[in-house]
């Protein structure tokens, strides 16, 4: 049975039917908010060779994206015949047994969300100092490169809103 929540959790203001547990505002407010780079200093993508040799059954193919928390990764897995992406996190956290067994919780509750506005978790684990997930590949460009390209037009935009907004109200049940 799905709790219902009357007030949203972070801000405590009413929510308007059909909310589920964050309002509109502090929802639009965490989207627009980037979130903060862990750690000291920029974060070095593992290369390509030494990830080959931590996942064996994979074919890493080419470094896609890197940001504050990790690195992601196009990888083939030949068994299965299909491209997969592969996220490792930053390590400076791995020896934290608290950081761990929260990835190990959020990992498990991500493999069992199926929505057509979320990529599907396909396995994770931890290699040595290095946790990962491994995902469903979605080739193209991110919304971030779309929107600093500037080749999104308004319109288009508000059309992507209730599909986001469909995504974590989905996620957050």
């Amino acid at each position: 049975m799905t709790q219902t929540t009357t007030t949203c959790w972070r801000c405590g203001a009413a929510l308007r039917p059909g909310d589920r547990s964050l309002c509109s505002v502090c929802m639009l407010e965490a989207a627009r908010t980037p979130a903060p780079a862990p750690g000291a200093g920029p974060f070095a993508a593992p290369p390509l060779a030494e990830l080959g040799q931590r996942f064996p059954l994979l074919e890493v193919l080419e470094l896609i994206g890197q940001g504050g928390m990790g690195a992601v990764y196009r990888a083939r897995q030949p068994r299965l015949d299909r491209d997969v992406a592969l996220k490792v996190m930053r390590p400076e956290a791995s020896g934290e047994s608290a950081f761990t067994e929260r990835f190990l919780r959020e990992a498990r509750v991500l493999a069992r969300l199926s929505h057509p506005n979320v990529v599907g978790v396909h396995d994770f684990g931890v290699e040595g100092d290095l946790h990962w997930l491994m995902m469903e590949f979605v080739d193209g460009s991110n919304l971030r490169e779309v929107l600093e390209a500037g080749k999104l037009p308004p319109e288009d935009a508000f059309a992507l809103v209730p599909q986001i907004c469909e995504a974590l109200q989905y996620a957050l049940d």
